[in-house]
């Protein structure tokens, strides 16, 4: 189905790497949020026992801070970002049936059309571009040999960009779309000793993490 098809581009393509080479180290690292997990019974669940012994979540996320404070802030990014992600994929479902709807025709169908209505076939230049700016990835195979699997991935990025353009097109729209997925914050204590610039009453803080040689 064109749908589930253009939802799996949707959610690859939309994946990002999360982190940078200038992470600061685990003793530096600010305490990210708590990972939530599945409800267990509770808003801190048991998530092991040794005997009368519980041990919760929280604490679990409090050792894994102790032990790699860096990692577990970049794994709860990955996880808010892969959630949000999908979120948007699901919206841009939500939107595109309503509008299926109020044309009278099928979500699949009016997907296509509009599809079609955007995004262009693509060209042998494109094709040829592509595996020019490439041809160190290609192991030696021809352009003849990887002529269709590369227009074939062209052809899916342009679907995905039309489709991108057609979501916002209907949020535009419906005026009535809201997302109230939190991104992570951090709160990270300043101290009255630390450098400062700026006012203390500024309604935000950048806080720079730097190793002086």
């Amino acid at each position: 189905m064109q749908i589930a098809r253009l939802r799996a581009i949707a959610v690859l393509a939309a994946s990002v790497a999360v982190g940078c080479g200038n992470s600061p180290t685990a003793a530096q690292a600010p305490a990210a949020p708590p990972i939530q997990a599945p409800a267990q019974g509770g808003a801190d669940p048991v998530v092991a026992e040794v005997g009368d012994r519980r041990i919760t979540l929280s604490e679990v996320d409090a050792k894994w801070q102790e032990f790699d404070a860096a990692e577990r802030a970049r794994v709860t990014q990955l996880l808010y970002q892969n959630r949000r992600n999908l979120l948007d994929v699901m919206v841009g479902d939500l939107l595109i049936a309503e509008a299926a709807k109020a044309a009278g025709t099928t979500p699949d169908e009016y997907l296509e059309r509009e599809l079609r209505r955007r995004a262009q076939p693509v060209s042998e230049a494109e094709v040829q571009r592509f595996y020019e700016e490439n041809k160190e990835r290609a192991q030696g195979r021809t352009l003849e040999q990887l002529r269709g699997p590369i227009s074939d991935f062209l052809q899916s990025q342009k679907q995905l960009q039309a489709r991108a353009q057609l979501v916002d097109e209907l949020r535009g729209k419906a005026g009535n779309v809201r997302v109230l997925l939190d991104p992570p914050r951090v709160q990270v204590a300043v101290s009255p000793d630390d450098p400062v610039r700026g006012e203390s009453t500024a309604p935000i803080t950048l806080v720079e993490y730097s190793d002086y040689q």
